[in-house]
């Protein structure tokens, strides 16, 4: 095939996890760099209180990503955590927007509502809107990743107090994308196999040993995703 009459890239949009953003969390950990020498056009999508997104914390994350794949006639998509769950539902709404996606760290118990009560994330919530000393790991976590992205700790303090939707089982099942999902034995939020075994076109990665929050920064993450969404598409075709 000669260069003139060679396919378009599709562009892949990133799409960071909480405290993060685009820059702290695709960039430092070398994922831009890569994906710009595999010839791809990277658009980062923050969700929302979090870097570009600082002002849009009303809005659904879903709907930011939806937004951005829709000025494009497809795309491939990478998420991580709460941007993997934003990916998720928004490839279950639009199938025909997305090609290929990627998750990481999108934790089953986030869909049987064992992550993300509103028990959980009050302590996170009063922690980040307070200057003071905590003994709660995760606030302290937390802090330390809002305060390297540059974040604003009201504003993701915000984000996580506002209404948020998820993709449901039968949601899973209506993705036509391709998928990776990536998740971690040492993860305490748990795996990924309800995800990865609910989406008809998925492939399942554990890695052995990382946390939650080290997933993207671990070299077999990087290469293994980076592979699977520069694949030819023909070999997912449906």
């Amino acid at each position: 095939m000669s260069e003139s009459s060679a396919t378009p890239q599709r562009p892949v949009i990133l799409i960071n996890g909480m405290g993060s953003n685009f820059d702290s969390l695709w960039r430092r950990n070398g994922w831009v760099d890569k994906l710009e020498a595999a010839g791809r056009t990277v658009i980062g999508v923050d969700l929302p209180g979090h870097g570009a997104s600082k002002d849009a914390v009303g809005r659904d994350a879903a709907d930011l990503v939806l937004e951005e794949a829709a000025k494009h006639d497809s795309v491939d998509a990478i998420g991580f955590s709460a941007g993997a769950w934003a990916l998720l539902l928004a490839a279950s709404e639009r199938p025909d927007l997305f090609e290929r996606i990627a998750v990481l760290g999108a934790a089953d118990a986030v869909m049987t509502h064992e992550m993300y009560t509103a028990a959980m994330n009050q302590p996170i919530i009063d922690g980040l809107r307070s200057s003071e000393p905590t003994d709660n790991p995760m606030v302290t976590v937390i802090r330390a990743m809002i305060a390297d992205a540059g974040n604003d700790p009201d504003a993701i303090a915000g984000y996580l107090a506002s209404d948020k939707r998820f993709v449901s089982v039968e949601g899973l099942s209506r993705i036509t994308a391709a998928a990776l999902v990536i998740d971690s034995t040492g993860d305490g939020a748990g795996r990924s196999e309800l995800v990865a075994n609910t989406i008809p076109k998925a492939e399942h990665v554990t890695l052995d040993g990382p946390d939650h929050f080290e997933i993207p920064g671990v070299q077999q993450c990087v290469d293994a995703t980076i592979s699977f969404i520069d694949s030819d598409a023909s070999k997912a075709s449906k």
